[in-house]
């Protein structure tokens, strides 16, 4: 192998192994503490060259690597099994599929595999130079959460003296990870150490003070507390597997460690309120509340005295966490507009166990922290006030704004809706190429041939349907020459206008106007009419040169004379070059059986499941995002939750 530059474009090509590395992307990351000198892009291509001939060379005849030139870029078309840190993602999540599933012996065996893979840092000839990329960042966190996964098993069998000084090593060179601290605290008092434990609360607590200005978390605060009080709990009792398989396994007795979304709603009546009538709003408040969590995809749990609580899965496109914050918006639009309640909700996201109760008429029962962190969080809220765990803050960011409540530990106050292109979202597209294709067409077509167009994403829940819209909005944000303005509207938060042309208060003209067009209609019959007056007044004061863009999510829940309207959108619009795509899932159809049938100027694009092949993708993706959460393994099992 040659010099640094051939082996650090081979290093960073391999670790984007079987994607396209833009040249820029190369060249920011071989020059990304120097000044990029001027034959950067030949000095590049000399090392790409390089590198063809090194791969030609080899004697290997099958699973032969290939480095093909690929606009924006260069792709190593390699075999996954041949690359180290590709093999280790595989162990990793075979393991933690049976740390999941309860299968704790297997999953410390194939935990240990991935790790005793490690023989040093990733690349670390390339470090040694002073090379430090943000994704050699993300392979050591992500090893760091493997070791931490390794110890959970290890301990739930009773190893805890057997990981004990790797765990003690771990903790002094990364003292601020809290779970590793606590993971170590507990190991310590189950070996008789109990001072020991208490040290290692007091080395952390002060580490993060004196460097962070920070108190450590509750859960550690609360392991502390359970060791000073030898609170028996924390003596565990080791799982032990059985010689002859359990009659029972625990995914069939219905219980399962799965990470979910937990959603609780205070609604109380104020102190001068009748008994009777009190006990009359909540017995419709819990009703309405189950109904606008089963609308979201969520499982309503219990309620109890003035408090309901709802799971959501972390579901296949990971939009879990987003759907519980839209259901708690919308339940406080609800209850705003139909009750004279004094309102707070709460969201938080982390695992717990899940356990479908047969002696409860089999209600769905959850344990874990991240139930505690909701219940923390209701307590911390104001009336009117929906709040949110920073875990659930991270998964939804591109969708909502928050802000920060001024106690740190009360979590983060939801504003309302991002009103903006998205620049990005947490979570992946994968295997929607040909799809968005489709969309891209037409959109060319309506610019081109300036005629209206409705096009219906169709798709079954949590496919993904609303990932797919806002990817192709943030494609349009990327090119918003193409378009005169784009118009987004979900099943909550408003509508919001978007475009690069005219100026900020004539894009805020056309949205007052909109919104008005869009307010959902009453029952009447007049209303439709209503609309498309409105629509033809629009159109007559708005010239369109370019492509005007609806994007309309859940079509479904919309009301009557909303749909009628916009199904007529292209046959009374005229010669206006309009595109307009709702998502919706198959229930569209049970309602309006001819919705948009025989329409020249209409299309239906279904989204099929994701298939096996896109699903690994979709995970290894995940795994080596930086800040993320390891992924549910909810996309490859069946839910527990159904």
């Amino acid at each position: 192998m040659g010099g640094t530059k051939q082996r650090a474009t081979l290093g960073l090509l391999l670790l984007f192994a079987n994607k396209v590395v833009a040249t820029s992307k190369l060249l920011e990351a071989l020059w990304a503490n120097d000044a990029t000198p001027a034959s950067a892009r030949k000095i590049l291509q000399n090392a790409i060259s390089g590198l063809r001939g090194a791969l030609a060379h080899n004697d290997r005849t099958a699973g032969e690597a290939m480095l093909i030139a690929q606009p924006p870029g260069y792709l190593l078309v390699v075999d996954p099994e041949e690359v180290d840190l590709y093999v280790f993602y595989r162990l990793v999540k075979e393991g933690r599929t049976d740390l999941d599933q309860g299968r704790l012996e297997q999953a410390v065996g194939t935990l240990r595999q991935a790790l005793d893979m490690w023989r040093g840092p990733v690349l670390g000839d390339l470090v040694e130079t002073g090379i430090s990329w943000p994704e050699l960042a993300a392979v050591e966190n992500a090893r760091l959460d493997v070791m931490e996964d390794y110890f959970e098993a290890a301990m739930a069998c009773g190893r805890q003296h057997e990981i004990l000084r790797e765990l003690e090593t771990m903790v002094e060179k990364e003292p601020h990870r809290e779970r590793s601290c606590r993971q170590l605290m507990l190991a310590l008092y189950r070996n008789g150490r109990h001072v020991d434990a208490l040290d290692v609360y007091a080395r952390m607590r002060t580490t993060l003070v004196d460097e962070l200005g920070l108190d450590p978390g509750r859960d550690v605060r609360l392991l502390q507390q359970a060791i000073l009080n030898h609170d028996p709990v924390l003596a565990g009792e080791p799982i032990v597997a059985e010689a002859a398989p359990p009659a029972r396994p625990l995914v069939q007795q219905g219980v399962v460690r799965h990470t979910v979304s937990v959603l609780l709603v205070r609604g109380q009546a104020g102190s001068g309120a009748a008994s009777e009538k009190t006990d009359e709003l909540a017995d419709e408040t819990s009703g309405l509340i189950h109904e606008t969590v089963r609308s979201f995809d969520g499982v309503p749990t219990v309620s109890f005295g003035s408090m309901s609580m709802a799971v959501f899965e972390m579901g296949e496109a990971g939009d879990g966490p987003a759907r519980a914050v839209r259901a708690g918006l919308e339940i406080r639009r609800q209850l705003d507009a139909a009750c004279n309640l004094m309102t707070r909700i709460a969201v938080a996201t982390g695992k717990v166990l899940v356990r479908r109760d047969p002696e409860v008429n089999g209600w769905l029962m959850v344990r874990g922290s991240a139930v505690d962190r909701c219940q923390d969080l209701l307590t911390a809220a104001a009336e009117g006030e929906l709040l949110v765990c920073s875990d659930t803050r991270r998964e939804t960011e591109p969708n909502f704004t928050f802000s920060r409540k001024s106690d740190a530990s009360a979590g983060w106050l939801v504003e309302g809706v991002a009103e903006e292109f998205p620049s990005g979202h947490a979570v992946p597209l994968v295997d929607r190429e040909l799809e968005l294709a489709l969309l891209d067409g037409l959109l060319k077509r309506t610019g081109y041939r300036q005629r209206p167009h409705l096009v219906t994403v169709l798709g079954e829940p949590r496919i993904g349907k609303s990932r797919f819209l806002m990817e192709f909005e943030r494609r349009i944000a990327c090119q918003p020459q193409i378009v005169e303005y784009l118009v987004s509207r979900g099943p909550i938060g408003g509508l919001v206008v978007q475009g690069a042309s005219g100026s900020a208060p004539r894009r805020e003209e056309i949205s007052a106007r909109l919104r008005e067009l869009f307010d959902e209609p009453g029952p009447d019959q007049d209303e439709k009419a209503r609309m498309q007056q409105l629509w033809k007044e629009f159109l007559a004061d708005t010239p369109l040169e370019r492509p005007l863009i609806m994007l309309l999510d859940d079509l479904h829940r919309m009301s009557d004379p909303l749909l009628d309207f916009i199904e007529e959108l292209a046959t009374f619009s005229g010669n206006v070059p309009l595109l307009v795509v709702g998502t919706a899932r198959p229930e569209l159809l049970q309602r309006r059986p001819e919705w948009s049938g025989g329409s020249p100027h209409s299309t239906t694009i279904t989204l099929d499941p994701l298939s096996d092949a896109a699903l690994d993708q979709l995970l290894e993706l995940l795994q080596v995002r930086p800040g993320r959460s390891s992924p549910s393994t909810a996309w490859t099992r069946p839910s527990p939750l159904r």
